[in-house]
């Protein structure tokens, strides 16, 4: 047996992810954001996933992601978050992509209307829309680029208590006002703005994360159900001596004498090098503390308190028991970069 880590993918836990979004999201339509290869999971898995659960719509950043998907869903509305160049608009029509519009002067482009456009308005988040100062000229833009949706991007919805959110809402409001019958359908939330309620979910959104089994705050666990369990092997025993050091620079030193588990999976498997003496791993039942730094292909784990260890055993690196948001939080990050992370070479089973 390989000794590659690999990755056991759920397809009914991602099932239960989307249908549970879903739910909350009442009358709107529930899409998928599937960029970053389906946030790291893979979009061959879980865009037929998605669809068969019901999903139609998806959204991806880059036209090449949006061509790799198009042959695993033919029938799906497709958008790109980065929108076009003129070199592309060509290819989009030809495959029936659809541009997520940032810019004035792409919803000027008489070329840009026949590929059903969504409109980014920036309500707040600063990044990517047409700002604010510019919404005085949206009623020419949205005639001349006829959108199929309107949009915007909340960017603090995973803080429910800060009245950003709302005030970002608010802004949402004026904007679908002031085009009045120009107005199509509109979308606001991702997973945090879906978590937020009905005033936020207008006629589409567009979970992310939520999808994945990560909640948009990982201090704040919302109870989806893990899509990937990483599992890695135990490569080698050794017995470490107090006063002994292990791993690069020495940084750990054992207190006592410890029995200790090296594991094939280091940072070039998107193992976070944050994770050196911080994080956890389940070993038989036991959560065992990573010892010394994470290096490129391996990691040192203290199993002193598991009995009958030995080499082959395989160890859950993040799953059900070690979550998602357990691990973002141990490496002072997020799942969103956790999930991204995860590494080519890691073998991939669907179950």
């Amino acid at each position: 047996m390989s000794r590659k880590p690999r990755l056991i993918l759920s397809k009914q836990a991602l099932v239960k992810n989307y249908q549970r979004l879903s739910s909350f999201s009442g009358k709107a339509e529930c899409a998928a954001s599937i960029k970053a290869n389906a946030y790291g999971v893979g979009i061959d898995f879980a865009a037929p996933v998605l669809w068969e659960a019901g999903c139609r719509t998806f959204f991806v950043a880059y036209l090449d992601e949006a061509i790799a998907l198009r042959a695993l869903v033919p029938d799906a509305v497709i958008y790109v978050f980065h929108g076009l160049t003129d070199q592309e608009v060509e290819t989009a029509l030809a495959s029936h992509i659809r541009p997520v519009i940032n810019t004035l002067g792409d919803a000027l482009n008489p070329a840009i209307a026949a590929l059903k456009p969504a409109i980014h308005v920036d309500t707040g988040m600063r990044r990517l829309g047409i700002p604010q100062y510019q919404h005085d000229q949206l009623i020419d833009a949205v005639s001349q680029c006829q959108p199929s949706l309107l949009m915007s991007h909340l960017a603090l919805a995973d803080e429910p208590e800060r009245p950003d959110s709302e005030q970002q809402r608010a802004q949402f409001e004026m904007i679908r006002s002031s085009l009045g019958m120009l107005c199509p359908p509109s979308s606001l939330a991702n997973t945090a703005g879906i978590l937020l309620g009905a005033p936020y979910h207008y006629d589409l959104v567009r979970p992310g994360i939520g999808l994945y089994g990560g909640s948009p705050n990982p201090c704040d666990p919302k109870g989806f159900e893990a899509v990937v369990t990483w599992h890695a092997q135990v490569i080698e025993l050794q017995q470490v001596r107090a006063g002994d050091t292990i791993g690069y620079g020495g940084s750990y030193v054992a207190p006592r004498q410890l029995s200790v588990a090296t594991i094939g999976l280091g940072y070039a498997d998107g193992y976070l090098r944050a994770l050196s003496g911080r994080g956890e791993v389940l070993v038989e039942g036991h959560r065992c503390p990573i010892v010394g730094r994470v290096s490129m292909d391996l990691i040192t784990v203290d199993v002193s308190a598991v009995k009958d260890i030995k080499e082959g055993t395989w160890v859950e690196m993040m799953g059900p028991a070690v979550s998602l948001d357990a691990v973002a939080q141990k490496a002072n990050t997020i799942g969103y970069e956790c999930l991204t992370r995860l590494g080519a070479r890691l073998e991939r089973v669907i179950v």
